[in-house]
C-alpha cells in the first residue's frame, strides 16, 4: 500500500516533519520564505497529495483545493486562516486546523519590544552612533508608564499584550465587538467604541482576524481621529491598515512611528514609501516565530496531519470548520472516537 504523501509549502522546523516522515512522503514545495509559490505550483503539488501544512500562510485557494482529490486536512502552521478558502475546503469535506495556542506569546513580546524601540528611538540611535554621532538631546524618547494604549482585538494575543503591558502601568482600552464587558473586566481592560479608542490611545496595537469588516478598518478617518504623536503597531494582518493613508500620517507627524510585521503584499514591494522613513521598524512577518515557538508550531501540524492519517481526528478545539464532523467519513470517524 502505498504511502501516503503530505505536501509543506515551505519547511517547519525539523522535530515535527521528521514525525510526519515517519508514516508519510514529505514534499517541500519552496526552501526560503523569499521564494514564491504560485496557484499552480500549489494545485501540481497537491493533486495526489493527502494533507497539505501551509506553512507561511500561502494563499490556498478553491482552485487549489477542489485539485487536491485525495486532500483531507489543511493544516495551518499558525493562528489566522484567512489564506485558506474555508468555505471551499468545507465544500470538499476537507478539515482545516491552526496550530491553537502555539504563538501568541511571542506574538506579544514582539509588541511590547515594538513599542519600547519606537518610544526610546533605538533604531535612530543606532544608525546615528554607527555614523560616529553622539546625538543626545535627538534620542530623548517617551515612556510607556501611564500611557493609554488602545488594543484593536482583544483574543488570546490581544489579551496577552494587556497583560504585559499591564506591567508599564499602562491604562489599557480596547475595541472588540465579539468580547463580553465581564472578560475584559477580568482582564484589567475598558471596552470602548472604535472612535474613543483612537481619539483617546497613545499607542495603538491591532489583534484582529482579516476579514471583510476589518480590511482597511485603518484609513485617512481614522487617522484624522488619533491623538497627534501615536504610536502604532500591526502584527495580524496588513490589510487591516491602508498603507498609504499611514505613509501620510508618518509624514506629518501625525503618527509618531509605526511598528509593521505585518505588510498588504507579502514580502512588500522594494519601491514601498514605509521604507523611506525613519520613524518606522519594520520586520519580515516573523513576530509569532522564535526557536520555540517553531519547534510548537511543527509539532502541533504534525499531531493534526499524522491523527488524520492515521484514521483519526485532530483536537476539536483546533478544527476551523467543525460542521463537517456531521458528515462521511468524517461522522464515522467521529462515532469511533467517542468513548463507550
Amino acid at each position: 500500500m502505498p504511502r501516503p504523501k503530505v505536501v509543506y509549502t515551505y519547511p517547519a522546523e525539523k522535530t515535527g516533519m521528521n514525525l510526519v516522515r515517519e508514516i508519510a512522503d514529505v514534499v517541500v514545495l519552496k526552501e526560503r520564505a523569499d521564494m514564491m509559490i504560485s496557484e499552480d505550483e500549489l494545485i501540481n503539488a497537491v493533486r495526489d497529495a493527502d494533507a497539505l501544512a501551509n506553512v507561511r500562510a500561502v494563499l490556498t485557494t478553491r482552485r487549489v483545493i477542489e485539485a487536491g482529490k485525495n486532500l483531507k486536512i489543511i493544516a495551518r502552521h499558525g493562528l489566522g486562516y484567512d489564506c485558506i478558502d474555508v468555505k471551499a475546503a468545507t465544500e470538499h469535506k476537507v478539515l482545516v486546523t491552526i496550530a491553537l495556542e502555539e504563538g501568541f506569546h511571542p506574538v506579544a513580546e514582539h509588541v511590547i519590544g515594538m513599542m519600547i524601540a519606537l518610544s526610546r528611538k533605538f533604531n535612530l540611535a543606532t544608525a546615528s552612533i554607527k555614523e560616529g554621532k553622539w546625538e543626545v538631546e535627538k534620542m530623548i524618547g517617551t515612556e510607556l508608564y501611564g500611557k493609554v494604549l488602545g488594543i484593536i482585538g482583544l483574543g488570546k494575543i490581544g489579551s496577552t499584550v494587556a497583560r504585559m503591558a499591564k506591567a508599564f502601568q499602562m491604562k489599557i482600552i480596547a475595541y472588540d465587538p465579539y468580547i463580553s464587558v465581564e472578560k475584559a473586566k477580568d482582564l484589567g481592560v475598558t471596552l470602548v467604541d472604535l472612535h474613543t479608542l483612537l481619539k483617546e490611545s497613545d499607542y495603538i496595537t491591532i489583534h484582529a482576524p482579516l476579514t471583510k469588516e476589518t480590511e482597511g478598518l485603518i484609513g485617512k478617518r481614522e487617522f484624522d481621529l488619533m491623538k497627534n504623536g501615536v504610536f502604532i503597531i500591526n502584527a495580524a494582518r496588513g490589510k487591516i491598515v491602508d498603507e498609504h493613508a499611514l505613509y501620510d500620517a508618518l509624514v506629518k507627524g501625525k503618527v509618531a512611528g509605526a511598528g509593521l510585521d505585518v505588510f498588504a503584499q507579502e514580502p512588500p514591494s522594494k519601491d514601498n514609501p514605509l521604507f523611506k522613513l525613519d520613524n518606522v521598524i519594520l520586520t519580515p512577518h516573523v513576530a509569532g516565530v522564535t526557536r520555540e515557538s517553531a519547534k510548537r508550531l511543527s509539532l502541533s501540524v504534525a499531531e493534526d496531519i499524522i491523527n488524520v492519517l492515521k484514521g483519526g481526528l485532530p483536537k476539536l478545539e483546533k478544527i476551523v470548520n467543525p460542521s463537517i464532523l456531521n458528515e462521511s467519513p468524517w461522522k464515522e470517524r467521529m462515532q469511533r472516537s467517542q468513548p463507550t
